[in-house]
């Protein structure tokens, strides 16, 4: 993140050096719910695997399955993911109508 100057788009990073439990554990999602003191109905997972839809569910989060370049998509459409998003396009057009209130 730091090579391409994204950190500073970041508040909290988790990644897997930061857990004992990794994914599909729901370890890291907690940690980010615990730091910014949020219950799990005011979070999104935004992810594109079955473990992310495993960890989404495991701690009580909606995940958006973002499946444009998904190596396990068939997989994950059958996980019963809260949203299903095919494309960029579809997600940012989503995000702009959902949260660009």
């Amino acid at each position: 993140m730091e090579e391409f100057g994204l950190t500073s788009f970041f508040d909290y990073v988790v990644t897997g050096n930061d857990v004992v439990n990794h994914k599909p554990s729901a370890e890291g999602i907690n940690k980010i719910l615990a730091r910014f003191t949020l219950t799990p109905d005011e979070a999104l997972m935004v992810g594109d695997s079955v473990a992310d839809v495993r960890a989404s569910h495991e701690a009580g989060v909606k995940i958006a399955s973002v499946l444009w370049d998904s190596y396990s998509k068939e997989k994950v459409l059958q996980m019963n993911a809260d949203y299903v998003f095919h494309d960029v396009d579809e997600f940012s057009h989503w995000l702009r109508g959902e949260f660009g209130r």
